[in-house]
């Protein structure tokens, strides 16, 4: 997968001072239910807030809202590849008195504290966003998953175990800020409490 540096707006540019790769758009494919085939698609959640819902198809909607980016703060040299972790930021049009403004933004996952399915939602400022990782070759999103406490006691761990990698993505019926929407979390120990909610890989795609 070829990642390329983008330009955004100079609102986006004075609002962070960290570097985007994109447009791209986020596929959404089942890992267990392969007719979950589709993209997300920014949905409304509350006053400047958005949700990642999913749009069915093959291809993503037409549009801003299946438009999102890939922040870093640093990049390779030599190949020009962003330094990971980054995170999803997205470019908010929102009204105004004024006219349309835009609110640069980024993907975050809030806990709910009786559950373990935390909901994907999109805030203003790109500097907040949930830290991920991408694979390269594919785009495939995943994050670092820290230490393993499964079997922590009073004994210091040597060596320190570690979870590694995890892609616990999945797509839920939930309440995305106010609204309930099909929509994405991620689920931190599995199964998920919500019986509705399916595995998912969630993936960077460029868009032409």
């Amino acid at each position: 997968m070829l990642f390329r540096f983008t330009a955004l707006t100079a609102l986006v540019a004075t609002a962070t001072a960290s570097n985007s790769t994109g447009p791209y758009a986020l596929r959404i494919t089942g890992k267990t239910d392969t007719s979950i085939n589709g993209y997300a698609a920014a949905c409304h959640a509350g006053a400047a807030i958005e949700g990642l819902c999913y749009a069915a198809g093959a291809s993503p909607e037409a549009g801003s809202v299946t438009q999102f980016y890939y922040n870093y703060t640093a990049y390779n040299s030599d190949t020009g590849m962003p330094l990971q972790p980054g995170w999803i930021t997205y470019l908010l049009n929102a009204g105004s008195t004024n006219g349309t403004i835009t609110v640069p933004s980024s993907v975050r996952f809030y806990p709910s504290f009786g559950s373990n399915v935390m909901t994907a939602l999109i805030y203003p400022s790109v500097e907040d966003g949930t830290a991920v990782y991408y694979h390269p070759e594919n785009g495939s999103l995943y994050v670092n998953g820290g230490y393993d406490d499964s079997q922590f006691n009073t004994t210091y761990p040597n060596p320190v175990p570690s979870l590694g990698n995890l892609s616990n993505f999945h797509l839920c019926y939930q309440f995305t800020g106010g609204y309930y929407y099909n929509s994405i979390a991620w689920v931190s120990t599995t199964p998920p409490r919500n019986p509705s909610c399916q595995p998912v890989d969630l993936s960077l795609e460029e868009l032409s």
